[in-house]
């Protein structure tokens, strides 16, 4: 049996059908493939976003790190200016080994001196360190421990007011190595040692009247007593005028163990350096007595008004520190900023 089809009576839309139901499955499947991609592009925004934030957190902590560092790194080298003030003010106000580098004839006296002097040849051994000093000595303060004087030894006769390298080898030549060898001479014996025939004229004008007394009190370790009656002297003499430094005060400060500073000079307070001093000086704060009346949180207040790099500076001790240094109580500052770390407890 034949069938025989009408292909002009069949529906048109049936022509179309086809076509239609693949197109509507390939664009199922693009569009399948597509979501997915957005999907995933989505979570990685996310996760770009998470990193952002992430490093954005290191980097405030990265910059409060360097505020910290910043500030420490100020207040060390606020340390290092004051170490390079005190030991340039240590090399003015002595005379140690300086009198060695002084252009000077064959008979030409030992000079104990750190100043720019013409030496006639005549001249005897003086020691002018103290007329130097004297002039920055108004309202200077020291600071040092207890045992600083262990850094003077017996034999270092230059201890002594008017005592220079070149006269202390003149006494030990004569046999007198120790205070104790000293101590025991009279003025007259000294004087005597000076007029020897051998040294000609330029050391008969010197007095060594004090001598004795001074490398006495040296032996009994009476050093208050020592400091106090050179500070009286002028190359070993007495003066009638003002008080100088003392000569075993120059020794130790060119030894290193004791500090010296001008009186307020707020770079006394551990954690304050140069330029934070500046701040507290534009904060009204010039004196130890200021700062030690002045409240923690106002100091830092003036800190923070300085700027981010300050903020960080801890001004918890200074009122204490500021109060023992107004209060002369050096060795009790010293054994407080022993305890501190960065001038912090």
């Amino acid at each position: 049996m034949i069938f025989l089809i009408d292909y002009c009576a069949f529906p048109w839309w049936l022509a179309w059908l086809l076509p239609f139901l693949l197109g509507l499955l390939l664009g199922w499947l693009l569009w399948g493939r597509f979501k997915g991609l957005l999907r995933k592009c989505e979570d990685d925004l996310a996760a770009c976003r998470k990193t952002g934030s992430q490093l954005e957190e290191d980097l405030a902590e990265c910059r409060r790190s360097y505020s910290t560092l910043e500030n420490e790194n100020s207040t060390l080298r606020g340390k290092i200016r004051e170490m390079e003030v005190a030991l340039k003010e240590a090399d003015d106000a002595t005379d140690l080994d300086r009198s060695s580098s002084l252009s000077v004839d064959a008979d030409t006296p030992d000079v104990d001196s750190s100043s720019n002097v013409s030496v006639d040849v005549d001249m005897p051994d003086v020691d002018l360190s103290s007329n130097i000093a004297a002039s920055g000595a108004s309202g200077a303060v020291k600071v040092g421990s207890d045992n600083m004087y262990a850094a003077l030894k017996e034999d270092n006769l230059q201890v002594v007011e008017g005592i220079g390298p070149k006269m202390e080898s003149v006494l030990k030549d004569n046999g007198l190595h120790s205070w104790s060898d000293l101590a025991s001479k009279s003025g007259g014996e000294l004087k005597a040692i000076l007029s020897a025939e051998k040294y000609g004229r330029k050391y008969q004008i010197i007095d060594p009247g004090t001598w004795s007394e001074q490398a006495s009190l040296a032996r009994d370790g009476k050093w208050d007593q020592l400091i106090t009656m050179q500070k009286a002297l002028d190359t070993g003499r007495a003066t009638g005028g003002g008080e100088t430094d003392s000569k075993v005060e120059k020794l130790l400060i060119k030894l290193g163990v004791l500090r010296k500073f001008q009186k307020n000079d707020l770079k006394v307070v551990e954690g304050i350096g140069p330029k934070i001093e500046q701040i507290m000086h534009d904060g009204g704060i010039t004196t130890w007595a200021q700062m030690a009346a002045t409240s923690v949180e106002r100091l830092q207040q003036i800190l923070d008004s300085a700027g981010d790099r300050f903020r960080l500076a801890d001004p918890g001790t200074w009122p204490k520190q500021a109060g023992l240094a107004d209060a002369g109580q050096w060795k009790e500052l010293d054994e407080y900023q022993d305890f501190l770390q960065g001038g912090k407890e």
